[in-house]
This record gives structure tokens, sequence and C-alpha cells, in this order.
């Protein structure tokens, strides 16, 4: 198995799983149907996200208070899948890897398995041919969100809000909490470490 593959799935998925508790087997269902509707179609997330509710809703299930986080685990982990080729991931090794390092049951993982083994290839393809059909960000702004209590001169929980202009001339509003925005600048410094390991790696050729 590529040591990347246990590397980017405990970095980037193993922090959710202290959510794992609130996960049910017809939720996980749901989520992992999602997550395959969201690698083949072109929807945003926010209208993905509104699918699983919709399903979870009328199926009487009750949403747990971390739903968007049980998500991102979930596609987050078919998504560090599919980016590798064929093989160079072995199924025994996933199974161990969802098991050992995200601690999710043995009925849980089965249903992970079944839909990544034996859908690879269609899911594969989708997943190339989508991500790459996306629509790309053309601008970002931000802005600190702060409000003052109406008691105190001591200033509530300021937050960071984030606007996206996409290149067919949309725009999305993202507001973070200042924990959550702290997490996504690590998550970038990560990346930015890693993009110029690659172009040192690729210079030295």
């Amino acid at each position: 198995m590529s040591s990347t593959f246990r590397y980017n799935l405990l970095r980037s998925v193993k922090p959710y799983t202290s959510f794992t508790p609130q996960l049910t087997k017809s939720m996980l269902r749901v989520l992992i149907q999602v997550s395959v509707h969201y690698i083949e179609s072109k929807k945003s997330s926010s209208e993905v996200l509104s699918l699983a509710l919709n399903k979870l809703t009328n199926g009487g299930h009750k949403i747990p208070p971390n739903f968007c986080e049980l998500f991102t685990m979930v596609f987050l982990t078919m998504q560090i899948f599919l980016r590798y080729p064929k093989g160079v991931v072995k199924h025994h090794e996933l199974r161990k890897c969802l098991m050992d390092d995200l601690n999710l049951t043995e009925e849980y993982v089965e249903d992970i398995c079944k839909v990544l083994l034996n859908h690879r290839d269609v899911l594969s393809k989708n997943f190339s041919d989508t991500k790459m059909d996306r629509v790309k960000m053309s601008k970002l702004q931000w802005r600190i969100n702060i409000s003052l209590s109406l008691n105190t001169v001591q200033i509530d929980k300021p937050t960071i809000v984030l606007h996206f202009k996409l290149q067919n001339k949309e725009y999305r509003t993202l507001e973070l909490p200042l924990s959550m925005f702290q997490q996504v600048r690590y998550n970038i410094a990560l990346l930015l470490n890693e993009l110029q390991s690659l172009q040192s790696r690729l210079a030295l050729k």
C-alpha cells in the first residue's frame, strides 16, 4: 500500500472520528449514497447535504448534532481512496485502515468497502470527470465579523466570513468560527508544504 494513503487518511479523516458514536448504520448508508451522488454529479456540496438531510428526515431518522462532520468523514474517505490508481491500495489494507485507524466497526467498514471495491472503475471515472468540470473560484474576499455585547465591553466570539466569486459569476458565502478557520489555515499550510516538497523533487529529476 502507498504509505501516503494511510498518512492522508490519518491527517484528513482522523480528526472527525470523535463524532462516529453519532453514526448509525442507516445514516451511514445515506451518507455513502450522497457521497457517490456528489462524485457522479456537478452539484454543490450544499445541495448534496440538503439531499442527505431530506433522505434522513423522510426516513424518520434523527439528525445528529455533527451531521456535516460525519458527511465530511465519509466523503473524504472515499475521495482519498479514489485518488490512488487501482491496485495501489489493497482490499485488506483498506479495511485495516478503516478499522484500526478510523475506529469504524466491521459492519460500517463492510458497507464502505462494498461500494468502493465493487464500483471502483465507475466511481474513479466519474470522480475524474466531475473533478475537472466543477466550477472554479475566481476571486476571494474575507472579513472579520465582530459583535459587541450589550452588557459588557467584551467582544463576543468573532467569526471569519469568506466571500467566493466563481467563474460562472455566482457567489458563495461561508462563515467560520475562529477555531475552524485556524484549522483551515493549518490544512492550507500543510498543502503548501506538500506542494513545495513535490516541486523540489521534480526539480531534482
